[in-house]
């Protein structure tokens, strides 16, 4: 017994020796699948063939409640969703790819459903003057489709499409412009004689044949948006507010004169949408602070006020943030059947990803709603709690015992645009997050897509909601708000610095600056460790942590640059990109790459992992290296390789960027393995019903929660079909 124990030890010995001198993980179909339910979050649907898609900017609703959605971008190729009785009946396809994407603008008559679209090339790439625009050009138009297959094109004389995934001769180019301009119609309206179409490029009306699709007039309009017909054949047209102007909408007659009967717009309204309905009313969508539904009455003789749709005030109505009927996210899209229902899209979001569908009936009780409210987005658990799940904008609350993909119910919307304009997540691209206790409170940390700032947020229920309030933020090097050019204001002239806002307000002041005085080194790591310090892995010039110095009186967090400790690189790796610490028991987990193992596409990790004991006392030897497995040779979007990695309870769990039938791994792809000794223990993928599922691009994009039960939640970054997968399995 003695001597087989020795012989474990040593063969023990060798395997970890191995490991550590960087011998390649084990082949890629040796390791098992392990038994995991496969759920979701922030999406009514799955994914498959069926999802609700992100960023709803456009609706039509057919008399019997049918309903067709256009937005301008959605990962999954779901631009257009037709939609009955809260159900998902299919997509348009051939909306996505081959230089077409969607628009903001839709319109149905008896036989036909008009999409606007747009159409380029691909920077010069795809080239047929019968499908595509010239070189440097773009266009934005119509396309046709039959109503009785969405799938299938109406093709007339002229229509441009046919080749790629384009389908034939059924899209009208309505302007030409420069492939970096925007020219998006405003609007579309349809009877079975004519269609029109809201050019705000050139200033004017399209009105077309609805079957030959030639041009019939051109009325000229300022600044036209959404457009609405009535039933005595006018069009009203939405325009907009611009300087001292304010917004209000017209009436053009049959015929294109101007009618008297102009509605202006209250102050502070603004309109998105317009919609007529069964009784004649005309329906405005407000995303002005009031976020709600105007109506205006007698709109053929005498247009009258005849008072609002939705809680005034809309998701800050009542518990700031908290969601519940009525309570609108920036109203994008409204329409009304038949019966009186009343359908609101809203699109509530800071950058992608915010689309709440919801049906009214007439008495103004919800009748349905859906969701795909998850784009580019991360999630993680509220340590304190198992059951608060939070990502960079959302709150749900979570209960295990209920079916797959309903467990978790949303519950709020932490973003107060109103409240706190200079809220980062509205200036830069945000994505994943993190959530920390610190000193008993809960705290929102608020990753950047390609890990550049990074966000606090703090929260206080009892005076703000569900809101989380801007607390502080590490900024590497100066910022630039794609949105505002003078955000943050008061940020030092050069260099990175650390944010903290010492008065409680959410705004950025003077004074409130720790200037670093130079740029950060280029690092594509951050971490939060459970106590709440702050930790950044930079590529070549080692590891950086901030200590977290308790609360100050407004309960933001304090860390200080004169309090950071630095640490060496490890000589194992040539570049750091990823890292985890548990200061509990000083250990450091790193990713990254060597000159043999690199990057097979700019964005990943890299496929070697380390661990290091004792990290406090100073330069180690790792515990453990390995190498896990990647598809070399592949390249940009078609990589296979880590993408990052958490660590949970025993285990650490690393996510994959794409597929690769070469190693047997399908999109999804999680590898797992033993955090003592690195062993691997086996994969996570998505269960065939949810379908391929989109590529990793947060570097962030996985997080792990061990549940008190012994199982494990995992999240994984799902942006194909407007979601974040959620992983539940239990060693």
């Amino acid at each position: 017994m003695r001597r087989r124990s020795r012989l474990a030890a040593m063969i023990t010995a060798i395997l970890l020796a191995a490991r550590a001198a960087g011998t390649p993980a084990a082949r890629a179909e040796d390791p098992p699948r392990l038994d995991s339910t496969v759920s979701w979050i922030g999406n009514t649907y799955r994914g498959g063939e069926r999802w609700v898609p992100q960023d709803v900017r456009a609706m039509a609703v057919l008399p019997d409640g049918t309903v067709y959605t256009n937005v301008s971008w959605d990962e999954g190729g779901g631009q257009v969703a037709v939609i009955k009785d809260g159900q998902i009946l299919g997509h348009a396809r051939h909306t996505h790819g081959w230089g077409q994407e969607g628009g903001e603008a839709i319109a149905v008559n008896e036989k036909y459903v008009f999409i606007g679209q747009s159409m380029d090339n691909e920077g010069g790439g795809l080239k047929d003057p019968g499908t595509w625009p010239p070189r440097g050009k773009a266009w934005f138009g119509i396309a046709r489709r039959l109503r009785s297959d969405i799938t299938k094109p109406a093709p007339f004389p002229g229509g441009k499409g046919g080749k790629g995934d384009t389908l034939r001769e059924c899209f009208l180019p309505v302007v030409e412009v420069g492939d970096r301009d925007k020219a998006d119609l405003a609007g579309l309206a349809a009877d079975d004689r004519r269609v029109y179409a809201s050019n705000p490029r050139d200033g004017r009306i399209e009105v077309l044949d609805a079957e030959t699709m030639k041009t019939v007039a051109r009325w000229p309009v300022d600044r036209p948006g959404p457009i609405a017909l009535d039933a005595a054949g006018g069009l009203w047209v939405l325009r907009k507010g611009e300087g001292s102007r304010a917004s209000s909408v017209i009436r053009l007659d049959p015929d294109g004169r101007p009618s008297p009967r102009t509605i202006e717009l209250p102050a502070g309204t603004v309109p998105t949408s317009l919609a007529i309905d069964p009784k004649g009313r005309l329906l405005v969508a407000d995303d002005g602070p009031d976020q709600d539904i105007l109506f205006y009455e007698d709109i053929l003789r005498s247009p009258r006020p005849a008072g609002s749709f939705g809680a005034k005030g809309g998701i800050y109505s009542g518990t700031p943030g908290a969601v519940g009927p009525l309570k609108f996210n920036r109203p994008s899209a409204v329409a009304a059947d038949a019966a009186g229902n009343l359908y609101v899209a809203t699109d509530g979001q800071t950058d992608w990803g915010g689309t709440s569908l919801e049906c009214y009936r007439p008495d103004g009780s919800l009748n349905w709603r859906l969701l795909g409210v998850e784009f580019v987005d991360m999630a993680d658990v509220d340590p304190a709690s198992n059951t608060d799940i939070f990502t960079k904008e959302e709150h749900f609350v979570a209960d295990y015992s209920r079916p797959r993909g309903r467990e978790a119910e949303i519950a709020g919307y932490t973003v107060h645009r109103f409240r706190y304009p200079e809220d980062p997540r509205l200036h830069i691209r945000s994505a994943g997050a993190w959530v920390r206790r610190i000193g008993g409170r809960r705290f929102l940390f608020v990753n950047e897509m390609n890990a550049g700032p990074l966000q606090v947020y703090r929260f206080d229920p009892a005076r703000e909601g569900e809101i989380a309030v801007p607390s502080g933020l590490f900024a590497p090097r100066r910022l630039k708000s794609e949105t505002d050019a003078s955000w943050p204001p008061h940020q030092p002239p050069s260099g990175g610095w650390i944010w903290r806002d010492e008065d409680g307000d959410g705004r950025f002041e003077a004074g409130e600056y720790q200037a670093a005085g130079r740029d950060e080194p280029d690092a594509q790591g951050w971490w939060v460790d459970p106590a709440g310090n702050v930790w950044r892995a930079t590529e070549s010039e080692g590891i950086r942590e901030y200590p977290v110095g308790g609360l100050d009186a407004k309960g933001n967090p304090r860390w200080d640059l004169a309090a950071m400790r630095s640490f060496p690189k490890p000589a194992e790796l040539d570049r750091v990109k990823r890292l985890r610490y548990d200061p509990a028991t000083d250990t450091m987990f790193l990713g990254g790459t060597t000159h043999e193992h690199t990057n097979q596409h700019w964005k990943p990790m890299g496929p070697v992992l380390c661990r290091y004991d004792r990290w406090g006392a100073g330069p180690s030897r790792p515990t453990w290296r390995i190498v896990a497995p990647y598809a070399t040779g592949s390249q940009g979007h078609e990589s296979c390789e880590p993408m990052g990695f958490d660590v949970a309870g025993d285990h650490v769990f690393v996510p994959y960027t794409g597929a690769s039938k070469a190693i047997g791994f399908s999109t999804g792809h999680v590898e797992v393995f033993r955090a003592d000794d690195g062993h691997r223990v086996g994969f996570l993928e998505p269960s065939a019903d949810i379908g391929e599922i989109g590529l990793q691009d947060i570097r962030e994009c996985l997080v792990a929660h061990p549940r008190a039960d012994g199982e494990h939640l995992i999240f994984l970054e799902e942006d194909a079909k407007a979601k974040i997968l959620m992983f539940r399995w239990k060693p």
